[in-house]
């Protein structure tokens, strides 16, 4: 069996869910089984670790293994999630320098100080403190499957300020350091994540479009390739004197341009795809002839980047010799030939199910689907010896739930229904005869304990007692011939509305034919009262003056705050979008109106080169909100 490893820039771990095909089944088994995986690693989580749920921990058939940002919150992180089935590490670490502290070791001994046979190894030369600084924000887990060791990493990003640029550098360089010394140490590595880096033209849609404008030998060119940053990537891996990796996806698809991994969302770069790849799976150098394909997945939707995946042979060349790829991403002896012999050891210590919160529970999901014990409800009669049991099976909660409602309901009580708690050997609920003593009483035991059967029961006493009041109620109204009223009566006016007068002679008629009908006097008064009340100022003023439209004051009122109109673009006649200018300088925080349609492959600043200006992408409109 192969091995499929993704990684994937989330912006947030709950992010997908809101997009297809994630919200269909908005949980992350659903979403590891869409994407094929064995092995995930995510970037950006943008959480702390006291903000984990069992959804994210507790997935059937999976383990995790996560870093947090120590003092930024929602920012950074980094998780790596295996499959049980396929593939289990023997080791994994937090951060990338090894002076952070493992889980559960003594005070003041972090990674490097463990012994070698528990050490991944390979660490970086770099001093307690500064190594400290470089793993406080969450940006790196590595985690040891036995044939490789895998780097799952967020390197920070180049367009900030110039004292984040030597921190990026920083951590560039001790990851460079840590694979390098790895690799010489025999190990073979992998590293997937978001590297923040595109190293060729052909990685970014910018400095591609100057690659055909201005040729691969201009100025512009030069400059652009010519960073510390893109320099290391391009010397770490092949074709470079000296590289111990190579860019897998980049190997499968040598030419292709335009493979992008991340567009910017606040020009709506997507659709054009204008964006840049700076996501990759690179390995050892030595791996090259394992994989069977990698590529990115740029139609799957739910962040800003699109997951990258890479496929492990199910058999391959190990020191001359044809081996299985599940014996030896496994701890020895689980897996035989490819098939599993024994079940895995527990995960390494930093695995999330071991966080005391989660350690020794399941998700609700693997509650559900196992089996518990059979239990009986029994249901007598006091006018005869005889009884009848039904035995319930428990595989299916639900409907155990239904059936339990059921019998209560069709044995309702003529008094009140039992508001004692259980005794702790069980529950006892006496359902007493009915007072006319036509009706058989019922006992229902349950000796089952269980959290999945005590809500059930609840539920059920509550429905029972709700029955027997109703019945009550109703059997109360039918004796003093009255009926509760219905909820539409209280809603009704309790006056009728009010009508024009008709005029006096009209009213003796009416009165004369209803006394000659009903063989009674009728006597009709004037419509005006004897002594009338105080009339208030504001009936007496003319109906047009005391009668305000709600809508015409509320539109009134919404004029004054309501913004103006945007302008419609001149490439298309569609209103435009707002944006503000985030540039340092004499413009920043200005708002401006532009095109809203998406940023076309040309990119944002090709400006009236477009031979049709009405067509599916960006127009050059642009308008400061300050101008009339």
């Amino acid at each position: 069996m192969s091995i499929r490893i993704v990684t994937w820039n989330v912006n947030g771990i709950r992010n997908p869910f809101s997009y297809m095909p994630w919200r269909e089944n908005r949980s992350f088994g659903a979403m590891f089984d869409i994407l094929e995986a064995d092995v995930v690693c995510f970037q950006e989580l943008k959480i702390q670790a006291k903000d984990l749920r069992d959804d994210m921990v507790l997935i059937p058939g999976w383990d995790s293994y996560f870093t947090f940002p120590k003092h930024k919150k929602g920012y950074s992180g980094v998780a790596i999630y295996t499959r049980q089935a396929k593939i289990s590490p023997v080791k994994a670490e937090e951060g990338i320098t090894g002076h952070l502290q493992p889980t559960g070791s003594p005070r003041n001994t972090s990674y490097r100080d463990l012994p070698d046979d528990q050490q991944i190894g390979g660490y970086p030369s770099i001093d307690r403190e500064d190594g400290l600084v470089l793993d406080s924000e969450g940006r790196a887990v590595v985690v040891d499957f036995g044939l490789f060791v895998l780097i799952g990493t967020y390197c920070p990003v180049g367009r900030e300020e110039e004292s984040r640029q030597d921190f990026r550098l920083a951590w560039l360089t001790a990851l460079e350091e840590r694979i390098r010394n790895l690799t010489q140490a025999g190990r073979k590595v992998v590293t997937v994540g978001d590297l923040n880096i595109s190293p060729e033209p052909i990685d970014s849609a910018d400095a591609w479009g100057i690659h055909k404008r201005a040729g691969p030998d201009s100025k512009e060119i030069l400059e652009w390739k010519d960073t510390p940053a893109k320099r290391l990537l391009r010397g770490l891996c092949e074709p470079s004197e000296g590289a111990v990796m190579v860019d897998v996806v980049r190997q499968f698809f040598p030419d292709r341009a335009a493979m992008y991994t991340h567009w910017e969302t606040k020009i709506n770069a997507r659709p054009g795809n204008y964006g840049s790849r700076i996501d990759y799976i690179i390995a050892s150098s030595s791996m090259k002839s394992w994989f069977d394909a990698a590529d990115i997945q740029n139609g799957l939707h739910g962040s800003d980047h699109c997951p990258v995946y890479a496929v492990l042979k199910p058999e391959i060349e190990l020191d001359g010799e044809k081996k299985t790829l599940l014996d030896l991403v496994n701890p020895p002896g689980v897996f035989q030939d490819g098939e599993r012999k024994t079940e895995s050891p527990p995960p390494p210590r930093m695995s999330a199910r071991l966080i005391p919160q989660f350690s020794g529970r399941r998700s609700i999901k693997e509650m559900f689907q196992t089996k518990t014990t059979t239990r009986a409800v029994a249901s007598t009669t006091k006018s005869g010896p005889t009884s009848s049991t039904q035995t319930l099976s428990t595989s299916n909660s639900r409907s155990d739930k239904a059936q339990g409602i059921a019998f209560l309901e069709n044995h309702p009580t003529s008094g009140q229904a039992s508001q004692t708690a259980p005794p702790a050997s069980g529950l006892k609920h006496h359902l007493e005869n009915s007072s006319d003593g036509g009706g058989g009483g019922g006992m229902l035991e349950i000796t089952d304990r269980s959290p999945s059967i005590e809500p059930s029961l609840k539920k059920a006493k509550i429905t029972t007692g709700m029955s027997s009041k109703r019945n009550t109620s109703n059997a109360g109204s039918s004796i003093g011939g009255g009926s509760q009223k219905s909820l539409k009566t209280f809603f009704q006016a309790k006056t009728p509305k009010p009508i024009a007068n008709p005029p006096e002679d009209k009213l003796d008629h009416a009165a004369e034919q209803l006394s000659a009908k009903n063989g009674s006097q009728l006597t009709v008064t004037s419509a005006d009262p004897p002594n009338p009340g105080p009339v208030e100022e504001s009936d007496s003023l003319p109906k047009e003056e005391k009668f305000i439209d709600p809508f015409q004051s509320r539109d009134s009122w919404n004029k004054l705050f309501t913004k103006r109109p945007a302008p419609l673009c001149e490439g298309h006649g569609e209103p435009a979008k707002m944006m503000q200018t985030k540039k340092p300088g004499v413009n920043y925080g200005r708002s401006f109106w532009m095109c809203a349609r998406p940023v076309g492959p040309a990119g944002p600043k090709e400006r009236g080169a477009r031979a049709v200006p009405n067509d599916q992408w960006r127009c050059t409109f642009f308008k400061w909100c300050s101008e009339k």
